[in-house]
C-alpha cells in the first residue's frame, strides 16, 4: 500500500484526504473561515479513525503548496512538516492552483483554457493558465484585474475561470467573450492526493526543514 495524506489549507476550506496508491479512500472538508487552527488535527484525526488507518501506516503527507491565504498554508505547511518529522515519512508539495486545474480538466474540451482563481485581496488574483491536459502556459503568478495590461495579454481562445476570486474576474473581464466563469469552486485535498501519488512514484520529495509554501505576495491577513 501507498497511503497519501494530503491536507489543503490555501483558502477557508479545511480539507483533508486519504489516498491508497492514488485512489480516493476518504475525505472530509470544513467550511469555515478561520478554522485551520482550531479543526485541522482533529479532522485528520478523525478521518484516520473512521478509515480504520494508523497513522504509522501513512507512506507520504502532502500539502497544498499555494499560493493563497498566507495564515492557512503556514498552518497546513506545519501540520504536515510535524507529521512528517513524527512519522518520518517524506513530505510531498502540489500547487494548490495545479490541483484546482486538475479537478476541472474533465470538465472542458481541449481547447479550452484553464485559470484557477484564487482572491488575492483588492483587484488581485492568484492564477495560472493551463490547458486541457495539464500543460502550463503561465505559471502561477499574482494577476492585477484592473491592469489592461494584463487584460489585453490573455490569450485569443476560450477561458475558463474559476474559484473564489471569480466575483471580481467578473467585474474586469465580463466583456471578454472568450471567458467563461464558474463560482463556488474551492481547491481540495482529493485533487492533492492526486497529484501527490504521481510525484511520490518519482520520488519527488519536499525538502522538510527548509520548506515554506509558495506565498507569491507579502503577507497580508485573510
Amino acid at each position: 500500500m501507498s497511503l497519501i495524506l494530503s491536507i489543503e489549507t490555501a483558502t477557508a476550506v479545511c480539507s483533508v484526504a486519504l489516498h491508497d496508491s492514488g485512489t480516493l479512500i476518504a475525505h472530509t472538508a470544513l467550511c469555515m473561515d478561520r478554522s485551520h487552527s482550531e479543526y485541522l488535527m482533529p479532522i485528520i484525526e478523525a478521518l484516520l479513525n473512521n478509515s480504520n488507518c494508523d497513522k504509522k501506516s501513512l507512506a507520504a503527507i502532502a500539502i497544498s503548496a499555494g499560493p493563497g491565504s498566507y495564515t492557512g498554508l503556514r498552518i497546513g505547511s506545519a501540520v504536515g512538516k510535524g507529521l512528517c518529522y513524527g512519522l518520518d515519512v517524506p513530505l510531498i508539495s502540489v500547487c494548490t492552483l495545479e490541483a484546482m486545474a486538475y479537478g476541472m480538466r474533465p470538465f472542458v474540451d481541449s481547447g479550452t483554457l484553464l485559470c484557477p482563481a484564487i482572491d488575492a485581496r483588492r483587484t488581485a488574483i492568484y492564477t495560472l493558465i493551463t490547458d486541457q491536459v495539464g500543460q502550463i502556459k503561465r505559471p502561477p503568478h499574482v494577476a492585477l484585474l484592473d491592469s489592461q495590461e494584463y487584460r489585453d495579454g490573455l490569450p485569443n481562445q476560450p477561458l475558463l475561470f474559476f474559484g473564489d476570486g471569480v466575483l471580481k474576474c467578473k467585474t474586469f473581464l465580463i466583456e471578454n467573450k472568450n471567458i467563461r466563469f464558474i463560482e463556488q469552486v474551492v481547491p481540495s485535498a482529493i485533487q492533492i492526493g492526486y497529484l501527490a501519488f504521481a510525484k511520490f512514484q518519482q520520488q519527488l520529495w519536499a525538502g522538510v526543514p527548509h520548506y515554506t509554501p509558495c506565498y507569491l505576495s507579502q503577507f497580508q491577513e485573510k
